[in-house]
């Protein structure tokens, strides 16, 4: 590991907007490793953008830039440091550049890194000491073969690598490494609690049907946008799961949707409820992930438009609703003749389909509607079978 100088930082101070592409093209300078600072450099945008807490310190450094391709942010390494009591002790078996350890350190007891790559490692000993973390120890070499001989923790954290041996992007439990599947029972010799982060593009139920003992699954959102699936073992759970929808909105407010799966009849809205002036919501990317959508007429004051159309529908405004709210202006039939005219209503407008047969792309095409504006179209089908448009603002 090679520490930058400080001709070195001064370089990546000047250069710290500068195209990267640009930069290794460039002749080679006296007392500069180009290599070094387009690293640094890179590795700064990338904490700008998911950990900006990191760069209060200005000796950070950072690994190759496929070595923070799959790092949590802030928002959701902090979340998952908050689901486990502060007396905790942890052990990383796939820690990588170790953001996830940093602020499971600042609220757990202890934490043990674990690390195969040993430039990874050695990165990770020296950020954790000039951020004066001295509750983590880092173990080099092959975490999984060694098993056996660990000391028993509370917890045992895994993110395994999302790149198979071609190095390619990979999300099926099977494909990841390591292959975590046939490792759990050794895992719960060393731990009560198994805690693992996944792709946001695995499927809960497959998931399902490959894990047991899961005693909750959190699905974690920043802005609307499925980051992370992060599921909790406990050795010997054979109790309802408990899901948690989380979404970190654009200022950074947490929105929390919890249930078990374990849904009444939804209470499904009549065509007279789709009205001007009712409110219409739109569940947010973490709820639709965990198919919350059937169970949101137990928790709130709404009904649903139809069984298989997601979308919900109240008399009085709901607050704090686990996704976006809409207020209804009109609604009308899905016809030849109200699509003819559409473009003349609606030149311009944000369109979502729910349970229609029609892709967004075509519907475009058809009607000649721009994207964007402040008027939202929701294609979609009632109780009654029939294909109807919803026209909305965004409150």
């Amino acid at each position: 590991m090679k520490i930058p100088s400080l001709e070195e930082k001064e370089f990546i101070k000047e250069n710290i907007e500068a195209n990267t592409t640009k930069l290794l093209l460039q002749p080679e300078k006296e007392n500069i490793d180009i290599k070094l600072c387009v690293r640094q450099i890179e590795g700064y945008k990338k904490a700008e953008e998911k950990f900006p807490s990191l760069l209060e310190n200005q000796d950070i450094i950072f690994p190759k830039k496929i070595n923070l391709e799959q790092t949590s942010s802030e928002q959701t390494a902090k979340y998952k440091a908050s689901l486990f009591p502060e007396e905790s002790t942890l052990r990383d078996l796939t820690s990588g550049f170790g953001i996830d350890d940093i602020f499971f350190a600042k609220k757990l007891k202890q934490v043990f890194y674990h690390e195969i790559d040993l430039e990874l490692a050695d990165i990770a000993i020296y950020n954790f000491e000039i951020l004066g973390l001295s509750n983590i120890e880092v173990i080099k070499g092959n975490s999984i073969t060694d098993i056996s001989q660990y000391e028993e923790t509370d917890i045992i954290y895994l993110d395994p690598s999302r790149r198979n041996e071609d190095h390619k992007k990979v999300f099926l439990l099977k494909d990841c490494q390591p292959s975590i599947i046939g490792l759990i029972p050794q895992l719960f010799e060393k731990a009560k609690t198994i805690a693992l982060k996944l792709s946001p593009m695995l499927e809960v139920k497959s998931m399902l049907r490959e894990l047991t003992n899961i005693k909750e699954i959190h699905i974690i959102s920043v802005r609307n946008d499925c980051k992370e699936l992060f599921v909790v073992l406990e050795k010997d759970f054979t109790e309802e799961i408990k899901y948690h929808c989380i979404d970190f909105d654009s200022n950074d407010k947490q929105i929390d949707f919890s249930f078990t799966n374990n849904p009444s009849s939804p209470n499904i809205a009549n065509k007279n409820d789709i009205k001007r002036d009712a409110f219409l919501y739109e569940p947010n990317a973490s709820v639709m992930k965990a198919s919350g959508y059937h169970v949101i007429t137990d928790h709130y004051p709404a009904k649903k438009i139809a069984s298989r159309s997601h979308l919900f529908v109240s008399e009085q405004k709901i607050e704090n609703f686990p996704g976006r709210t809409f207020i209804i202006t009109t609604m009308f039939p899905y016809n030849h003749k109200n699509i003819k005219t559409l473009s003349e209503r609606y030149p311009k407008a944000n369109i979502t389909i729910r349970n229609f047969p029609q892709m967004v792309a075509d519907i475009r095409k058809r009607t000649g509607i721009k994207d964007g504006g402040d008027d939202y179209l929701f294609f979609t089908t009632n109780a009654e079978g029939e294909k109807i448009i919803i026209a909305c603002e965004k409150l």
